[in-house]
């Protein structure tokens, strides 16, 4: 499996949350587990526009362990989330990351947003 780039993996607890996730920021996290081998495997990826800490404490209970990254603005929290969701095809993600309402972003990767 390609690699995330994120922090962690980390227990997808209230705890462990506040303890890895110092600042409030957007971002992008991945939720997975722990196969057999030893390996952090993903099962969903996905972005917070304001506040990653307040988004994965949401998750609490959907997985057992948790990724994240920091990113500058809900912006590039959409363009990793679209990055990730293409490298990693996680199967917890049916449907292609959606944009911000009211915004025009283009996906990185593919055309789903270009205009026609």
């Amino acid at each position: 499996m390609a690699k995330s780039g994120l922090l962690g993996p980390y227990k997808l607890n209230f705890d462990t949350i506040d303890a890895a996730i110092t600042r409030s920021s957007a971002g992008v996290y991945a939720l997975g587990y722990t196969s057999p081998e030893g390996r952090f495997c993903i099962n969903h990826v996905g972005r917070a526009d304001t506040d990653v800490k307040t988004k994965l404490r949401n998750c609490i209970g959907s997985a057992t362990l948790f990724k994240f990254g920091y990113t500058p603005n809900s912006k590039a929290a959409f363009e990793r989330e679209c990055e990730l969701f293409h490298e990693l095809s996680p199967p917890g993600n049916r449907v292609h990351p959606g944009r911000a309402q009211g915004t025009n972003w283009a996906c990185p990767r593919c055309r789903i947003f270009a205009p026609r």
